[in-house]
């Protein structure tokens, strides 16, 4: 049998590379840092959904402000028009019979 010869220059073993906790908490990090930038609405709403007491009050306010500057300097144009298109794809009819939607259950004899 063939023996490997030895390297001249003894290497370390190389480091195997494992994200692991960091890599997900970075992630994580700037996934809602990124929502909490351009989505500003969605976190009013869900504090405005919150049990009336002293704290939600002023995490009410605080969710304002923060909208109200999210607003003035263009970073929730983006959700914005993304919403605009979403409640257009709710109020979309399909023309037919000009009754789409109330009787789509009924056998077409009975439309």
């Amino acid at each position: 049998m063939h023996k490997e010869a030895p390297s001249p220059i003894d290497l370390p073993e190389p480091e195997l590379e494992r994200p692991g906790l960091g890599w997900t908490a970075i992630v994580i990090a700037v996934a809602t840092l990124f929502l909490l930038a351009t989505n500003a609405v969605s976190l009013s709403d869900w504090i405005d959904d919150q049990p009336p007491s002293p704290a939600q009050a002023q995490a009410a306010a605080v969710a304002d402000q923060w909208y109200a500057f999210t607003q003035a300097i263009g970073l929730a144009v983006p959700r914005d028009a993304m919403h605009t298109q979403w409640k257009r794809a709710e109020e979309a009819r399909f023309h037919g019979d000009g009754q789409a939607g109330e009787d789509a259950d009924a056998p077409p004899s009975q439309r």
